[in-house]
């Protein structure tokens, strides 16, 4: 990685992964390779089992997140396919806490992040973590959100739910 890449940053549980996390990925693939010098750089944060648990408001969800290397590995599976279509290159690293590494990196340009509320409130949050610790603020891209069949958004939940699959196609019960 040169001085010139672009680099842009997510996380996420990223379990199970589905097309509106598709949506952040290509997001951050984009952000990343852009015209000019350099190929650029993507860095996924996936959370440590300890902080997804920690996170989830249903216990019953948390349960059924997977290890921390099944995740990686289907994460890498993913990253694998998309990395092909762009000149970024990307790593995966372990979010131990919510920030991250797009606390404290100063070679960072950007956060992808998802529309809701709650993710734009976090990003803006982060800013001010960086700039309390003298860096530079992030670029904030929001990925759009990705809906299902009937028109409501593609979501983990929904999916471990049982109401949708990763693709956002209706489950008949």
């Amino acid at each position: 990685m040169t001085g010139s890449d672009r680099t842009a940053i997510l996380g996420g549980t990223f379990t199970p992964i589905h097309n509106g996390h598709r949506a952040l990925l290509h997001k951050a693939f984009q952000t990343a390779s852009h015209d000019g010098p350099g190929d650029g750089h993507v860095i996924v944060g996936l959370t440590s089992s300890k902080l997804a648990t920690e996170t989830r408001e249903n216990t019953e969800h948390a349960e059924q997140l997977g290890s921390y290397d099944q995740r990686r590995e289907t994460l890498a599976a993913e990253l694998d396919i998309l990395a092909e279509t762009y000149t970024a290159s990307y790593e995966i690293v372990k979010l131990q806490d919510t920030y991250g590494p797009a606390a404290t990196r100063p070679d960072a340009d950007a956060l992808i992040v998802s529309p809701e509320a709650k993710a734009q409130r976090r990003a803006n949050e982060l800013n001010e973590e960086r700039i309390e610790r003298g860096l530079d603020r992030l670029e904030i891209h929001t990925a759009p959100f990705v809906v299902a069949e009937d028109g409501t958004r593609i979501s983990s939940t929904r999916i471990r739910n049982g109401e949708i699959d990763p693709d956002g196609r209706i489950i008949d019960d």
